[in-house]
């Protein structure tokens, strides 16, 4: 069966698995799970022993296991829906098809519902995060007695963050270059397209 969350693919046989763990948690812990979960994916930080108080079964010992899979099941619930901008209604539909009980997908579609717009932002921005060029340079590699023709040399000094910069060098036989610099040019011819419309 296809799923729209999953990009529709089928759901990975582990998710399915893991839906059995989520469904064995009460609605109440699963929204508390969900929202450390949602809290990790947009803010990087996550309370660890509050996860395995959720996770961990009354009157049972914790399964780190156990508590991972539940962790990585709704990461990816979360994360795909997001990135196929999958509905509230659709995602309650097939969550439950999987076997996630009715009161716990609504644990789940709140949080969601709530973050969606921040996370769809979150991963946009982490998408297109490209480290600005401070320095560009080409050289030309004479022909060696290992190189029958000359190659060139690009080196780049690439901003990072915290005003650090990185070097970085690429070699190119003469139609390698020939190549990048013919698609530089339809990129540049592209962008001006774009602002100019």
């Amino acid at each position: 069966m296809r799923f729209r969350f999953c990009g529709d693919l089928e759901a990975p046989s582990w998710v399915v698995h893991e839906i059995t763990t989520l469904s064995e948690i009460s609605s109440v812990r699963l929204k508390l799970l969900v929202k450390q979960v949602l809290n990790h994916m947009l803010h990087g930080s996550m309370d660890y022993a509050k996860v395995v108080k959720f996770t961990t079964p009354k009157d049972s010992e914790s399964d780190p296991s156990l508590t991972k899979g539940a962790l990585a099941a709704v990461h990816f619930v979360l994360a795909s829906a997001a990135k196929y901008d999958i509905d509230e209604d659709t995602l309650a539909k097939e969550i439950e098809q999987l076997g996630l009980p009715r009161e716990n997908a609504q644990a789940i579609l709140r949080p969601y519902r709530e973050s969606k717009t921040a996370l769809r932002a979150k991963f946009t921005a982490d998408t297109f995060a490209v480290q600005r060029a401070k320095t560009i340079s080409c050289s030309k590699i004479p022909p060696s007695e290992s190189a029958a023709e000359a190659s060139y040399r690009l080196n780049l000094q690439l901003e990072q963050d915290g005003g650090n910069s990185r070097d970085v060098q690429i070699n190119l036989s003469s139609d390698q270059l020939a190549i990048l610099l013919h698609e530089m040019e339809q990129v540049r011819a592209l962008m001006d397209s774009l602002e100019s419309s």
